[in-house]
């Protein structure tokens, strides 16, 4: 009996140091049972949190790459794209969502965190970015980027219940079909809030941790992805996210520079091999 094997194209960055992007996305995801077609959209010396990086643009490639991808004929059970850095980068993702034959499109709109926005994100940027989650089967905005989306003011982190369940609709008008907004901060609790395809509203806590470790939300939706690709629904993929960002975050806290090299989950990668993390019993 032929086995069945999902596969994913990812477009994203690599970094040779500080991990993110698809020094995350190809082990995580490969780890879950899911072949991975990597995108570059850049190559880095570093990520961009250290000084002086070297960076070699592959926007001018990027089309012919896909050419020939499409002469080959193949086929996706997912397009996930993250970080984007020019409106071309974004028609590179939707030309992949339009005219390949795929299951699931994933679109985590990289474009800032606690308030900020990152340099490069003009208006140009940002309708860009809200035209791209306009197609998308799922969106993965923290709660600065759905501000942004949205064309609203970030006030806090802080959204209750309601208005958590409010801003989720709001980014499903826009066309996409599901949503998990990320990071919402409650007390000491972090939530993870999530509809998903049938208009289910649910929501998925855990203790905040008093720190922050560059790769976590590239972490945290390629295991959701690897989840829906190996079958399993919306909420069983963002518990089992939810539970090893937070599991890989205390083991790293003991892991020589971390906050340089970003979260430790190579250790426990091998958890995923089912598509969804296998926590150990406490």
């Amino acid at each position: 009996m032929t086995k069945y094997l999902p596969r994913m194209a990812a477009v994203h960055d690599l970094s040779g140091y500080g991990k993110c992007a698809l020094t995350v996305v190809l082990p995580v995801l490969s780890a879950a049972g899911v072949e991975v077609c990597p995108l570059p959209t850049a190559v880095f010396s570093t990520n961009t949190l250290f000084k002086n990086y070297t960076f070699l643009d592959f926007s001018s490639h990027m089309s012919e790459y896909i050419d020939h991808w499409l002469r080959l004929g193949l086929k996706f059970d997912s397009v996930y794209s993250g970080f984007l850095g020019s409106p071309n980068q974004v028609q590179m993702v939707k030309r992949l969502i339009n005219e390949f034959d795929h299951g699931i499109s994933i679109v985590d709109p990289v474009m800032g965190d606690n308030g900020k926005i990152i340099s490069i994100y003009n208006q140009q940027m940002i309708s860009e970015m809200r035209n791209l989650v306009a197609v998308a089967d799922l969106v993965t905005p923290n709660l600065t980027e759905a501000s942004l989306l949205l064309d609203q003011e970030y006030k806090s982190a802080e959204l209750d219940c309601s208005g958590s369940r409010k801003m989720c609709d709001q980014i499903l008008s826009l066309g996409a079909k599901s949503i998990i907004l990320t990071g919402i901060r409650r007390g000491d609790r972090l939530y993870n809030c999530a509809v998903d395809v049938k208009g289910n509203y649910f929501e998925v806590p855990i203790d905040m941790l008093p720190c922050y470790m560059h790769g976590t939300g590239d972490l945290f939706t390629s295991v959701v992805a690897g989840g829906l690709l190996r079958g399993y629904d919306l909420q069983t993929s963002v518990t089992s996210a939810t539970d090893f960002v937070y599991d890989v975050m205390v083991y790293s806290l003991d892991v020589d520079d971390i906050f340089d090299r970003g979260v430790a989950f190579e250790p426990f990668a091998h958890k995923l091999g089912s598509g969804i993390y296998q926590r150990e019993q406490e």
